[in-house]
């Protein structure tokens, strides 16, 4: 998210220091902090959940409501992770389990979002055909949670080269291909797919994989993209084979749920150096950004320490 901030694709009203994901050791606390002490380690909830009440808090959805908007997420309308010290609100701490390692904790977040997406879908049945299309960081966590959750007919889409051999190498057993291979997929109702979870946010991608969902299927949009991505889409085709396109943002509510399921898959699934992460010092930030634009990394994590609460 913080490339996409510094490109431009999200736009910001102020100057801060950047660093969505963050997690670290607290410095300090104030005298009404009573959950965390000195000295914790600690993952930090970017998304704060809002001050005043509206109708979507009412709902149970109060990552609708604008004051959860990612436009004022931290590292994005507050100073962010990328410095010595931050100072956050202390309802968006979390004590970080002692079976999750400092370079793992950051993920927390992009997982809230995959179990936020995930409780969204209903009785899901445990053959399931599911395509994830894209093998950046959200494709990875796509695909460890699936496996987690029991999932083995699993198919990853990518077309960077690069990022298939990541993909591969986490060894769950699925079959990694490049798009030119989704046709087969969608000529044949055996091979079709339950369910598509788009991960890349390209519309070229998403359009491709529209034919490979099999009749009641549903696909997934889990990313941002950028603003002006269009997909066509043929109504017709929608009502006959009962489709359902289900969008999905981050959500505050599930992070607690996060560090939970992060603590549980961090043994089995969570390797960094397979997932591609590289941790940089934060003066070496030229070089990790570059390694981020060139696809040599799924995710950079910078080295820095404390938190005031």
């Amino acid at each position: 998210m913080d490339i996409r901030v510094i490109k431009g694709d999200i736009k910001i009203t102020k100057p801060v220091i950047a660093g969505r994901q963050l997690s670290g050791t607290v410095y300090a606390c104030g005298s009404n902090v009573h959950h965390i002490k000195v000295g914790d380690r600690v993952v930090v909830n970017p998304r704060s959940p809002p001050k005043y009440a509206d109708r979507y808090c009412w709902r149970n959805q109060s990552h609708m409501s604008d004051e959860c908007s990612i436009c004022n997420d931290i590292g994005i309308a507050k100073n962010g992770g990328w410095s010595e010290y931050c100072r956050v609100s202390a309802n968006q701490v979390y004590l970080i389990p002692p079976e999750v390692s400092d370079e793992i904790a950051p993920l927390c977040d992009s997982v809230s979002s995959v179990i936020h997406t995930w409780n969204k879908l209903e009785n899901v049945p445990c053959d399931a055909r599911i395509l994830v299309c894209g093998a950046g960081m959200s494709g990875l966590l796509w695909i460890s949670y699936l496996h987690f959750r029991g999932f083995r007919e699993i198919v990853v889409c990518e077309p960077v080269e690069v990022r298939r051999r990541v993909a591969a190498a986490l060894d769950l057993g699925y079959e990694v291909v490049h798009p030119t291979k989704l046709d087969i997929y969608g000529r044949d109702d055996k091979l079709a797919f339950d369910i598509v979870i788009d991960t890349s946010g390209d519309g070229d991608a998403i359009q491709e994989a529209l034919v490979t969902i099999r009749k009641g299927g549903k696909l997934i949009i889990f990313n941002y993209g950028l603003i002006n991505t269009e997909i066509k889409l043929n109504p017709y085709e929608l009502v006959t084979k009962e489709l359902t396109i289900i969008g999905s943002s981050g959500n505050p509510l599930t992070f607690a749920q996060a560090v939970a399921v992060v603590r549980d898959m961090a043994n089995n699934y969570f390797n960094v150096e397979k997932l591609g992460v590289r941790v940089y010092k934060l003066r070496d930030y030229n070089l990790a950004l570059t390694s981020l634009l060139r696809m040599e990394i799924t995710q950079a994590i910078f080295s820095v320490s404390h938190f005031v609460i």
